[in-house]
């Protein structure tokens, strides 16, 4: 009869033990004690971190499911512990570049500044978001910040076969979610609400989730756990993985590495992706109602009788919103009568919201459509754009083979490339002034007006032979209009290199 009293009162105490163990506030200090604990953490400033490891772009890759092209980087990093601090040095290799590339930033609270070589220069706002972002994903700041900011209990998570506790917190609008193993109490995954206003790659996808994963925890002689490996993914995809290679927790950190510059007398002026501005004062006409507005991704647009077609949708719905304001005061009695978003890169199609929000149909090949689809869902609710308000059913037309848009004095012609590198993309021929739209596929690299990538160049002279189109002028998404013969020349050339 004791025995079974005995045996209990056990389990009682054995359950509300775990109750206890389960409660938010106790699970994060589990988390810290198997890191090696708060007085320890307390105890260290910086963190000197080095690293290899490579980087998905997402945005830039020939399918928005990969293969992704790739970078591969080797970074010598420190990071405060309990402050906004980061320096980075950092060599990376890619198809693009023989050469390493290298390149030095740093962080120091409002300040930031990034350096090439001898050149020292504030850091753009858009590279700041991004490695503000890289601050958060530390795990120790993950799991430190849980103790600042009011905590709620999640329902727990089964990952890879193991149960683990989830918490959660919300700082800066945006939620952190923490998956604790019940085994360990060390952190094994976090879900960041991302939001980034300032990073043009990342902003048109609205507020998304990032979720990193830790693994390789391992004690350290400081006496600490820490993850040597971080998997990154964005949008559900991955976009950057490193191991840590060697790590310091208590480095002799020198004053000059966080040092701001005697010329940098305030911060750097934040810019907005939404506020970049349309530089419609510099259009270029290149040919009868065709003309071209630069700037880092070129938009354009077509005067035809009955309407105006627009050619590309970069950036923002704020950036096409200003496109669409200049052509209807431009052309007051001209309606617009639909958009050629040509490629599924992402700065391509970062403006499309604005034209699905005005039922103006959207001209795109076939393939582009599921990342169209989703990027109209996306969560703009952070910062409103005129789809977010509306949601209407957006007008596709989806090109396979070539179509014809009719017009007495301005038709248009629609070719899909259905290349290597062009695959998802078109081009757009005008043959009363025999121009051509390349889309992508004709574009210099650096300064030294060397063309980027041949391959991309045969692409278009395939497409041309093949649908026999008569071409003297070309223009593209990051060039001005060009004779056509100098992609001509430079292909011969090549072929006898």
């Amino acid at each position: 009869m004791r025995t079974t009293r005995y045996a209990a009162i056990f389990i009682m105490t054995m359950v509300f033990a775990k109750s206890i163990a389960q409660q938010p506030k106790e699970i994060i200090n589990h988390t810290i004690e198997a890191m090696g604990g708060l007085e320890k953490w307390k105890s260290i400033d910086y963190i000197n971190l080095k690293m290899a490891g490579h980087k998905y772009w997402l945005e830039q890759s020939e399918n928005p499911n990969g293969p992704y092209i790739t970078s591969y980087e080797v970074v010598d990093e420190v990071h405060g512990v309990w402050r906004d601090q980061m320096s980075r040095k950092e060599a990376s290799r890619m198809f693009q570049s023989a050469n390493e590339m290298k390149m030095e930033m740093m962080i120091n609270g409002e300040f930031g500044t990034m350096k090439f070589g001898d050149r020292v220069m504030p850091l753009p706002s858009g590279y700041r978001q991004v490695h503000d972002e890289w601050m958060r994903y530390a795990p120790e700041k993950l799991v430190l910040d849980a103790l600042k900011f009011p905590i709620r209990k999640e329902t727990d998570q089964v990952l890879e076969g193991t149960n683990h506790w989830v918490v959660s917190y919300v700082k800066n609008e945006l939620k952190h979610t923490l998956y604790i193993n019940t085994n360990t109490h060390l952190l094994y995954q976090a879900d960041i609400e991302t939001f980034s206003p300032y990073d043009i790659f990342n902003y048109p996808w609205g507020k998304f989730t990032t979720t990193i994963k830790y693994s390789l925890q391992w004690l350290y002689p400081a006496k600490v756990r820490y993850p040597a490996q971080w998997d990154v993914y964005k949008l559900g995809k991955p976009f950057r993985s490193v191991t840590i290679f060697d790590i310091d927790f208590k480095p002799e950190v020198d004053r000059a590495l966080f040092a701001i510059p005697e010329s940098m007398t305030s911060p750097p002026k934040a810019t907005l992706v939404k506020d970049m501005p349309l530089a419609v004062d510099k259009i270029e006409t290149i040919a009868d109602n065709i003309f071209t507005i630069p700037g880092s991704w070129y938009t354009a647009h077509v005067v035809q009788d009955d309407g105006i077609l627009i050619i590309e949708s970069p950036i923002s719905s704020d950036y096409s919103e200003q496109h669409i304001a200049f052509l209807e005061k431009k052309y007051p009695s001209k309606p617009i009568k639909g958009v050629f978003v040509t490629s599924d890169a992402w700065p391509h199609i970062g403006g499309a919201r604005a034209y699905a929000a005005r039922n103006i149909p959207i001209y795109t090949h076939q393939l582009n459509e599921p990342l169209l689809k989703k990027l109209l869902a996306a969560d703009y609710s952070m910062m409103p754009d005129a789809y977010e308000k509306s949601r209407p059913n957006p007008k596709f037309n989806l090109i396979n083979e070539p179509m014809e848009i009719t017009d007495k004095t301005n038709p248009v012609r629609i070719i899909p490339v259905n290349g290597e590198g062009g695959e998802r993309m078109i081009m757009l021929y005008f043959p009363k002034t025999r121009v051509l739209y390349a889309s992508d596929l004709v574009q210099y690299s650096g300064r030294n007006k060397e063309f980027f990538s041949p391959q991309y160049l045969t692409e278009v002279k395939s497409a041309v032979d093949k649908y026999k189109l008569d071409v003297e002028t070309v223009f593209a998404f990051h060039t001005s209009p060009i004779a056509y013969k100098q992609v001509l020349d430079f292909l011969e050339r090549f072929k006898k290199q």
